[in-house]
């Protein structure tokens, strides 16, 4: 049975990058590695690195080698970190996804992981880039390091922390690992994500108090939602005074 192993980056006293809010990047990549280990395991046997808010070494050092480690000693027939990218500059948008450096079949990976995230998740297609990462260059099997989105980006973080998001993240992250084996996920784990629920539920109470008219797109960009959210939430709390 095909194998593999997915790594939720960062963990333990090591949060990785923080948002502006204060969301913390190993959140995430849990949230999401573990989406990926229930979407994978009917057709493979998956192993998470962890699956617990903890460390794996003493230090950096030890815990980026026990991670590739234990994908050695597992005989994992993938290798897929997932990270939050995060830069200086809060503007930075976007997705990525990283290879070794002269490795073909790990940049087929990052390739196929790439293809499928983009257009799941709307963000800027950053491409596929070569890098020196230790879980990269340790590992014996075909390794990606997908960076979903910049959590140092205000916008990008609201998205990170959504479950939609995660979820369709999860999603592809996982059919590129599937289109690189060659294995496809069962039919009902392979379906389009409609529209938040949460979205229709306040299109809903905001028609019932008379905020809006008409039909509306649960598609709009999400500021619409906010305000409407905070709208009821005041039109709410003036009714209980």
């Amino acid at each position: 049975m095909l194998k593999g192993e997915i790594d939720p980056g960062h963990g333990g006293s090591d949060p990785g990058a923080i948002g502006p809010t204060g969301v913390q990047e190993k959140v995430v990549n849990l949230a999401v590695a573990r989406k990926v280990a229930v979407l994978l395991q009917p057709v493979m046997s998956v192993v998470l690195t962890r699956d617990t808010d903890k460390a794996l070494g003493a230090n950096a050092s030890a815990d980026l080698t026990a991670r590739a480690n234990m994908a050695n000693q597992s005989g994992a027939d993938v290798f897929v970190s997932i990270h939050c990218n995060s830069a200086t500059d809060p503007s930075a948008h976007g997705t990525e996804t990283h290879c070794y450096p002269g490795s073909v079949r790990a940049k087929t990976l990052a390739q196929m992981i790439q293809k499928r995230l983009v257009p799941a998740l709307g963000l800027t297609d950053r491409g596929v880039r070569e890098s020196n990462f230790a879980v990269l260059r340790q590992t014996h099997m075909p390794a990606a390091l997908v960076e979903l989105a910049f959590i140092s980006n205000s916008v990008e973080e609201k998205l990170l922390q959504s479950d939609e998001f995660q979820d369709k993240a999860a999603l592809a992250i996982s059919q590129g690992i599937c289109d690189f084996l060659g294995v496809k996920l069962p039919a009902q784990e392979v379906k389009q994500l409609g529209p938040e629920q949460w979205k229709l539920d306040i299109i809903e109470d905001a028609k019932k108090s008379g905020l809006i008219t008409g039909d509306h797109d649960p598609d709009e960009p999400a500021p619409k939602w906010f305000i409407l959210k905070v709208a009821l939430n005041t039109l709410k709390e003036s009714a209980l005074v």
